[in-house]
């Protein structure tokens, strides 16, 4: 990111998990915004510069779901990490985010996770079909 620090804004009602997280993401170089609700996430949203959102799903008042479909709606093109303690979540929770981790995954899978969303997002959409474009064809060349 050419020098720049990438902001994360992480959303998650247990203070915990919160202060854990924003230390993690600090010590790899990222900015961190936090709230402790929906409704404080969502007003951070919508007046910071946000590169990603790190998001619980279980929160009192707003789950995370109802949360990353205000924010799509808002800036569809930062991407979401929904994050929960409870096994898998049925699809229909999952259509406004970009990606699902359990909080029982180590660190390191949640930080390259993080990378990955953030690398995809980073490149342009031209330059992103056109890398599919030249694999696709690569195979019918050959």
């Amino acid at each position: 990111m050419f020098g720049l620090k990438a902001t994360i804004l992480c959303i998650d009602d247990h203070r915990n998990g919160l202060i854990g997280r924003k230390m993690l993401l600090e010590e790899n170089g990222y900015e961190v915004l936090e709230a402790t609700g929906g409704d404080e996430g969502l007003k951070l949203f919508r007046s910071h510069s946000v590169d990603a959102v790190v998001l619980d799903y279980q929160m009192p008042g707003m789950n995370g779901d109802v949360v990353a479909v205000k924010m799509k709606r808002v800036k569809a093109h930062v991407p979401i990490m929904l994050l929960s303690a409870y096994g898998p979540l049925p699809q229909n929770k999952l259509k406004a985010v970009d990606t699902f981790l359990s909080k029982s995954q180590p660190p390191n899978i949640l930080l390259s996770t993080l990378q990955s969303l953030l690398d995809s997002r980073s490149k342009p959409f031209f330059s992103r079909w056109l890398d599919h474009w030249r694999v696709r064809n690569e195979s019918v060349m050959h």
